[in-house]
């Protein structure tokens, strides 16, 4: 299948809306690497080798569009030349990045220089900066003119679309952000949402493995019933888009790991005995893709209840 047929039977697939998203299930296979699939009025997302991108095209059309996360140079190369078999595009009107981890923003230095704008949380760029000064890159990427604290939103200019992005709290990291394409009624989750596999979990950036399921459950009451949600990663054989019930099991994940590990603590098993035995969470079985990202989650959970207790 060549890229324009892979582009066609996405795009139709995808908008085929929910009576399609079998097409999507376990079993059936995700999109291949390096395909973009339109979800819904006009705003699409793109796999490759990091996090999920996500963009609106006004029209159907890349200039001037909207883009969210870069994944690294290479892939933001080929996202852009993608784009540009479907149309013009010398610039975008805005690139948002849902965090600063380098899966999400290494692509920042091919993508931020065609945008007028360019926005993260106020946490997210104190990160990125933090991040690239301990990597010696200071200086290798653009930084954002931009950042917002609580909410910020904007229409485009064709007048088809509005941008609102929020932040819900410490989850993921510190300065973690939901971009909602409102007309189209699809949000991008970022790494706040890992489907069905181990999510990391980054304290020294903010991250907060105890406030994240709370994060959750305020993301599911801020959206509607028909909001579709790109995440940030996918476990093999399972969608990058999806509904709340996604975020619900996803939230039901994060609590009984926490039930789990304070139920061990409470027994006296240690850390390194806890990652011996464990292979899944009771309760959340799907989660199940990683040893070394399962190794983590314990390793940041307990370390979190430990420290909850001691307060």
């Amino acid at each position: 299948m060549n890229r324009r047929t892979l582009l066609r039977y996405s795009a139709t697939a995808a908008l085929a809306g929910f009576s399609g998203m079998h097409l999507f299930a376990k079993g059936a296979g995700t999109l291949t690497e390096g395909a973009w699939a339109i979800i819904r009025g006009n705003v699409g997302y793109y796999t490759n080798r990091g996090g999920t991108i996500g963009a609106y095209l006004p029209g159907g059309q890349p200039e001037g569009g909207v883009v969210v996360d870069t994944q690294f140079p290479d892939q933001a190369t080929a996202f852009l030349q993608l784009l540009r078999e479907q149309g013009e595009l010398t610039h975008l009107e805005l690139l948002v990045n849902t965090h600063h981890h380098g899966d999400h923003t290494g692509g920042n230095g091919i993508i931020a220089p065609l945008a007028d704008q360019y926005i993260v949380h106020e946490r997210a760029k104190q990160n990125l900066i933090e991040s690239l000064a301990g990597k010696d890159k200071a200086g290798t990427l653009p930084l954002p003119k931009t950042t917002f604290s609580g909410s910020w939103s904007t229409n485009t200019s064709d007048g088809k679309e509005i941008v609102s992005v929020n932040h819900f709290g410490a989850a993921h990291t510190g300065g973690d952000a939901v971009i909602h394409f409102e007309n189209a009624n699809v949000a991008h989750l970022g790494d706040l949402l890992f489907n069905r596999r181990f999510p990391y979990i980054d304290p020294e950036a903010g991250g907060d493995i105890l406030n994240w399921p709370g994060v959750l459950k305020a993301i599911r009451r801020h959206y509607d019933k028909n909001t579709l949600f790109i995440f940030g990663h996918a476990a093999e054989g399972y969608p990058e888009f999806g509904t709340s019930s996604d975020i619900k099991a996803f939230e039901n994940y994060l609590v009984r790991l926490r039930k789990y590990v304070r139920r061990e603590i409470k027994a006296g098993v240690t850390l390194d005995d806890l990652k011996a035995k464990t292979v899944t969470v009771p309760g959340a079985p799907q989660w199940n893709f990683g040893d070394r990202l399962r190794d983590i989650n314990l390793e940041v959970m307990y370390a979190a209840l430990e420290a909850d207790n001691k307060a």
